[in-house]
């Protein structure tokens, strides 16, 4: 197995510092009031996390890119991080980050519009701001090659494909953000799946469903791609499974149907296997994650190496368990239209 050389190591360092550079996603497209300090937002609230924590560490896999190249070269694995350091970016103000989640953060998750709103809209900012910053990091790099030459190409590419999702996100963030501007939420539409079990995994994110959770195509990657977004988040000690999109999108729709029409013992399984493939902010209790066996954490793992694959096409057999993974006991679906 080849080390990173030094080369390497000085691409992988200016590659992370534009994915991490800072931007308050709320004046991108006409807000304003920040107060300039851009801070490490949360896209899984801190008050989620505590509740699965030990010893304030929760249990995932690392996202940024050093860890990333050198798992590609040993194997992906899940290690102990911080819930200070866990599921965050820096695509807010501080005002911003208070003042817009205050509905999540400061009163009880019980789904209200608004608050499925502000769900949707955060799990759009993370893939704004991640999809965004490296179609410009791609880009930069691109640039230093000549057209001709063949190491410009996975750039290239790397760059076609983070652009097309970009600005696709851009368009969903921004009708949502209007929503929330105009304090009016009847564009939002949802799927809510309550469990009654201890809370182990925790998870955030928004993806554009291609197929059906049972292998139907749903629609191409383009810029007018529907996007969906997925929570796995803890309500009253216990967990639920949040699918939120915005009216009039057919192939988010047809995923989140396609998903509770499931046999209720293989939901739970079905829900972090969709977690660990599209879900960037996905985390565990650790004794849970080593309570699984091997081979799950294999095949779990699997899925977040193919995830970070810039070519990476999700596979239209996407119910490819043969036993489950858990049950956590599905006792209700609701939908809100």
């Amino acid at each position: 197995m080849k080390p990173i050389t030094p080369t390497q190591w000085s691409f992988l360092k200016r590659y992370q510092g534009t994915l991490d550079s800072k931007e308050c996603l709320s004046k991108r497209f006409g807000g304003d009031g920040c107060d300039g300090r851009i801070v490490h937002a949360h896209m899984i609230p801190r008050s989620q996390l505590l509740q699965i924590a030990e010893q304030g560490h929760v249990h995932a896999v690392p996202t940024r890119l050093s860890p990333i190249a050198q798992m590609k070269r040993s194997g992906f694995q899940a290690e102990d991080i911080g819930i200070g350091n866990f599921s965050t970016l820096q695509c807010f103000c501080a005002r911003h980050d208070k003042t817009l989640f205050a509905p999540l953060e400061d009163v009880a998750l019980t789904f209200t519009r608004e608050q499925l709103t502000l769900l949707h809209y955060r799990a759009m900012a993370a893939e704004v701001y991640v999809r965004g910053n490296a179609e410009d990091a791609a880009a930069n790099e691109a640039r230093k090659y000549l057209s001709s030459d063949p190491r410009r190409e996975p750039f290239y590419e790397a760059f076609r494909i983070h652009s097309l999702a970009a600005i696709a996100a851009e368009e969903h963030f921004k009708r949502t953000e209007n929503m929330i501007n105009l304090s009016r939420y009847d564009e939002i539409r949802a799927a809510i799946i309550r469990f009654h079990a201890t809370p182990v995994v925790l998870s955030v994110g928004a993806f554009r469903p291609l197929y059906d959770v049972i292998g139907t195509k749903l629609q191409n990657f383009s810029e007018e791609a529907a996007y969906i977004g997925m929570h796995i988040l803890t309500v009253e000690k216990m967990p639920a499974v949040v699918f939120t999109w915005l009216k009039g999108q057919k192939p988010s729709q047809r995923f989140a149907r396609s998903f509770c029409l499931q046999p209720y013992r293989e939901l739970t399984t079905l829900a972090v296997q969709t977690a660990f493939e599209y879900a960037e902010h996905t985390c565990m209790r650790r004794e849970w994650w080593m309570s699984i066996t091997k081979g799950w954490r294999t095949l779990l793992l699997n899925r977040i190496e193919m995830a970070n694959r810039a070519a990476s096409v999700p596979d239209e057999d996407f119910l490819s368990f043969e036993f489950p993974l858990d049950d956590w006991k599905c006792r209700s679906i609701d939908f809100v239209k």
